[in-house]
């Protein structure tokens, strides 16, 4: 069985290469931790709906933006779709950005505790130094794995240690990954690489083309749910919101903005990189290569 896994950064050209796949082969599954939610299309650069037309794609706009979703739910969604798709006698494609679902999917996660949200809270707003220094109390042999700064990593693993069981002990393995549960299933991953530069000016034009309309959505969201709801936490929005509230003006918004998308790109660039299921392929190669895949 062939399980094609495509990802790349934002601004890559990830769901035009879709409009080049055959809807009577294919379908998509999306690993897009953003636009999993409907009310932000725009801002998230989701699929219009003429890309929706030409060919399907799970996991996509199927939230409220006052709702929120974990990995280990979304790898569950994921496997419904793929089971879907193949059930009908077509070939499921990954694709997406979010390199931490997707891998979650694939190869399964930590078997961590639940951790209640008010201790999410307070590892959340604790300053990165104090999150380092409380694990290496608690868990030095957590912090011997991970890096300095990776301040995401520190306070998961912090949150962990604060249920009172080690992160060094529980991630020591995975459990639940898709390619465990199914051995005999067959990848090809890659990742869109474009020269950095190109990469940048495809982001910063396509920031300039959203900027409309994600203000009006942001304002949409803010009357339905208010400023403070698990949609506009995602990345851009902040700066939407700044904007709306009169403390930065509109170049400054689209400054950032762009900025923080160049900035998101070069960490999943980073990401796909490490991941030894994925391999570097050009867009043009990549069109060559995922429209002609046969399922075998």
């Amino acid at each position: 069985m062939i399980l094609p896994i495509l990802g790349g950064p934002t601004g890559s050209g990830k769901t035009s290469l879709t409009q080049a796949l055959d809807p009577k082969r294919f379908e998509i599954v999306s690993f897009d931790s953003r636009q999993v939610y409907r009310d932000l299309p725009v801002g998230t650069t989701a699929p219009t709906p003429e890309e929706f037309s030409h060919i399907r794609h799970w996991l996509v706009g199927f939230l409220n933006a006052n709702e929120s979703i974990n990995a280990n739910q979304f790898s569950l969604l994921a496997r419904e779709a793929i089971s879907d798709i193949q059930g009908r006698g077509k070939i499921p494609i990954l694709i997406g950005g979010t390199g931490f679902y997707l891998r979650a999917f694939l190869l399964g996660m930590f078997p961590v505790p639940n951790v209640p949200k008010d201790t999410k809270d307070y590892v959340l707003h604790l300053p990165l130094e104090e999150a380092r220094m409380m694990l290496q109390t608690k868990d030095p042999r957590a912090m011997e794995s991970l890096s300095m700064q990776d301040g995401y990593r520190i306070k998961r693993a912090l949150e962990v240690v604060l249920t009172g069981v080690l992160w060094s002990e529980v991630s020591k393995q995975t459990v639940g990954g898709y390619l465990q549960d199914h051995p005999e299933v067959k990848m090809i991953g890659h990742w869109l690489d474009w020269p950095r530069d190109i990469l940048y000016k495809r982001i910063n034009a396509r920031v300039n083309q959203i900027v409309s309309g994600m203000l009006e959505e942001t304002k949409e969201v803010i009357s339905k749910y208010g400023p403070n709801c698990p949609g506009l936490r995602t990345l851009g929005y902040n700066f939407a919101l700044a904007f709306l509230n009169g403390t930065i003006d509109i170049n400054t918004f689209i400054e950032q903005l762009a900025q923080s998308h160049r900035n998101y790109a070069k960490r999943q660039i980073t990401w796909f990189k490490k991941e030894s299921f994925l391999s570097p392929i050009s867009f043009d190669a990549a069109v060559q290569l995922y429209t002609n895949i046969e399922q075998r």
